[in-house]
């Protein structure tokens, strides 16, 4: 059973995890190792920020709360300060700013299949919690972060680190689900589809884009090693330990549900009621 949170309650800077219906959602969950297949996170106005086809958008709760046809469930969480205690409302209004601020960014639909190869490699191949920190650790140096491109977790992770709150992440226990069972011709249908809305958005969106110039080129690189050094080490890592291992400075790009999900600074508020 799941005691049911009124969404009413909820407060900017709150973290949405759901389980989308279809074999995409079932296979992300998957490959996560989580029950989550996607993250958001809530802002003012009764609304929240998501990493979407074709770009990042902000949506009614009560919207989302009607698509029982598209998720199966939303489970609702609440983050803290690095010291455990609760959130000011100046982190509020600074978590608000930073998704706000994330509206419009594109959805790399290509890079799922990379995602999802290293997610398995790192949450379900090595059963030594200390070789899947060391994995871990591995892929995000491997990993290119683009500011220009994020997936749901993605976009939730660096709205909380723009805002100075980025949470702990940990090398997370194995939860061992089973492979959903899959009928491929609904899957590549669904993926295509997925690809059709993505092409369509980004031709009326920029329909005579042109290359970017060396310039722009090199200060989107200078803005992305400005990130990457200014954040700070949360953690220190112990890949030798049996234990659950601390991320220490976590790669936005390698960062999935299931890292949000097991945070020790999110804790779970209850699943909200769907309009059924």
């Amino acid at each position: 059973m799941h005691p049911y949170f009124d969404p009413a309650g909820l407060r900017p800077g709150d973290v949405l995890l759901m389980k989308g219906c279809g074999a995409v959602s079932d296979l992300i969950a998957w490959f996560g190792d989580s029950t989550y297949s996607h993250a958001a996170v809530m802002v003012d106005g009764g609304c929240f920020v998501e990493a979407a086809l074709p770009s990042a958008r902000v949506v009614a709760l009560t919207d989302r709360l009607a698509q029982v046809d598209e998720y199966d469930f939303i489970d609702a969480c609440r983050p803290c300060r690095a010291d455990g205690t609760p959130l000011r409302e100046a982190d509020r209004a600074a978590l608000v700013a930073a998704a706000r601020g994330l509206v419009g960014v594109s959805y790399p639909l290509d890079a799922l299949l990379q995602m999802a190869v290293f997610a398995a490699l790192r949450n379900r191949i090595p059963a030594h919690a200390g070789l899947r920190g060391l994995l871990r650790t591995m892929i995000d140096h491997a990993l290119r972060f683009d500011p220009q491109h994020m997936v749901c977790s993605e976009l939730v992770y660096c709205a909380f680190r723009e805002a100075g709150l980025a949470p702990a992440l940990i090398t997370s226990a194995q939860l061992d689900l089973p492979l959903p069972a899959v009928d491929p011709a609904a899957l590549l249908e669904e993926w295509r589809a997925a690809r059709g809305r993505a092409g369509a958005a980004a031709e009326a969106a920029h329909p005579a884009k042109a290359e970017a110039s060396e310039e722009e080129l090199e200060d989107l690189l200078h803005r992305f090693r400005a990130r990457r050094g200014s954040h700070p080490r949360l953690l220190q890592a112990q890949p030798g330990t049996s234990g659950l291992v601390p991320v220490p400075v976590p790669n936005p790009a390698d960062v999935l549900p299931v890292d949000l999900e097991t945070s020790p600074q999110l804790r779970r508020l209850g699943r909200l009621p769907m309009a059924r």
